[in-house]
């Protein structure tokens, strides 16, 4: 009997210390995004035990774990992976685990051309702008869209002809070597922030303001960054030294096809001067009068009433005996100027309906992503003749070799138009300006069409220079085509 006791002891035992031993786990734990990749260093957790026992996957991804035999599961977990819970079943030794990314555990990075940083880690001075409807709104190109949306960058459009780039300062307006545009980096590609025109097209100095990214369409923009301190230098070097803005544009994403297709439609109404309380004609004919009955004569000789005195050769009558002392053809003549109202708004102004259309097509697979898109966009100036027409075309593409290579291509062409004109030294070929200066009864054009000029409106007194300023638009007419092509 003793020596049953003894042998059902010693078989407990046996069994105690092989549930104390546990069973050998072994198994494979592969990429889910690249099929068949296995996933180095991926912890392998044990579930259920007070004491935390868990190994990491070898270079194959293989993983061989000692697990007790009350052990429901395994936890397998890797960094920007979800993890994943497998169940133990008796008598299953050997499993394969397959990890997937985890898109939510993404943190915000800064993309400083080069590279992408964690928010967290960056201590430069940046500011980053997500590129959206609302954001781009109603400006025509990117470099519009940035004006009063980054703290200390200063924007100024360098003439308010359409589709004229804006100068934009980041550090400081001044330099020892004559430039101040910051370094546009677009996806990771630097580029100079002013492209020098040839001496045969520099017709106007608002010319050299042409930014190299004029012509790239707000649309194709998912984000940018502008680097503000001297930390650029480091990435960039001395060209970084006046500030760099980091363009980066949109992908195609895995899914379906994906076909995305926009138009805005504006309309600007010329300017309105009711304001401005100019003279009419009669008001102005009775002051310019009024003037030469005064003692004061500077430039007497000047205005349409006078004009008609030294014709007639009634000026002296006039001045030593008033209206009284003109001739019939004379006080005819005078009167009939305040009949002429001419609409100087009317005739130098318009108003405008632009328009702009953009399509996109994007997708992609598990390792394949591409990006096509094209634009179109007219903008007509309130001022007749002034217009800019833009049309461009993006493509892009890239694929995944493995999970440390990437191979892509970009192209970003462009086209753009510009039509305006020329201003002189006194501006009188500024439609603005002429309208407010110029006599409310001259009359641009004779009965057949011909030029009139104005000898009034400019030029000293003994001096009568010829203007028309239709004549001075039609021979100072500026025509520009821009072509760019980048990949």
């Amino acid at each position: 009997m003793r020596r049953i006791y003894i042998l059902i002891i010693t078989v407990l035992c046996c069994i105690a210390e092989a549930a104390a031993q546990g069973r050998v786990v072994t198994g494979s734990v592969t990429d889910g995004e690249f099929k068949g990749e296995p996933l180095i260093g991926a912890y392998v957790t044990v579930d259920g035990t007070k004491e935390k026992k868990n190994t990491v996957t070898d270079v194959n991804g293989k993983f061989s774990i000692t697990v007790p035999t009350t052990t429901k599961s395994l936890t397998v977990s890797y960094i920007g992976y979800q993890p994943h819970t497998i169940k133990l079943k008796p008598n299953v030794n050997k499993y394969s685990i397959t990890l997937f990314p985890d898109d939510k555990n993404l943190e915000e990075f800064i993309v400083t051309g080069y590279k992408q940083i964690d928010r967290r880690k960056l201590t430069a001075a940046v500011t980053t702008i997500n590129i959206s409807d609302e954001t781009v709104g109603a400006v025509k190109n990117i470099d519009q869209a940035l004006a009063g949306q980054v703290a200390g960058l200063s924007a100024q459009t360098s003439s308010g002809a359409p589709g004229a780039p804006m100068k934009i300062r980041i550090r400081g307006i001044s330099s020892i070597n004559g430039v101040q545009e910051p370094l546009w980096v677009l996806d990771g590609i630097p580029m100079e922030g002013n492209e020098i025109p040839q001496i045969d097209n520099l017709n106007d100095i608002d010319d050299i303001y042409q930014t190299s990214i004029a012509g790239l369409n707000p649309s194709d923009i998912e984000n940018i960054t502008v680097l503000k301190d001297a930390a650029a230098t480091a990435i960039y070097g001395a060209r970084a030294a006046n500030g760099v803005i980091v363009i980066t544009t949109k992908k195609g994403k895995e899914g379906r096809p994906i076909v995305n297709f926009s138009t805005k439609l504006t309309y600007n109404p010329r300017a309105s001067i009711e304001r401005l309380n100019l003279l009419n004609a009669d008001e102005k004919v009775g002051l310019e009068l009024d003037l030469l009955d005064s003692p004061y004569d500077y430039r007497q000789h000047k205005g349409g009433v006078a004009n008609i005195l030294d014709e007639l050769g009634e000026f002296n009558a006039y001045k030593n005996g008033g209206w009284n002392a003109l001739s019939g053809e004379a006080q005819e003549r005078i009167n009939r100027l305040r009949t002429i109202n001419t609409d100087w708004n009317d005739i130098l102004f318009r108003n405008v309906f632009n328009q702009e259309y953009n399509v996109s097509f994007s997708g992609g697979s598990d390792r394949a992503h591409y990006y096509a898109s094209a634009g179109y966009y007219t903008e007509q100036g309130t001022v007749k003749g002034v217009e800019n027409d833009r049309f461009n075309v993006t493509l892009k593409s890239d694929f995944k070799i493995n999970r440390m290579l990437t191979v892509g291509a970009s192209v970003f062409a462009n086209q753009r138009k510009q039509k305006s004109y020329m201003t002189d030294t006194g501006g009188f070929t500024n439609p603005v300006y002429y309208s407010r200066m110029a006599n409310p009864y001259f009359e641009p054009f004779d009965a057949m069409g011909n030029y009139i000029y104005d000898t009034n409106v400019q030029g000293r007194e003994s001096e009568a220079p010829d203007f028309n300023i239709f004549e001075e638009r039609n021979n100072t007419s500026k025509n520009r085509k821009d072509r760019s092509m980048m990949a």
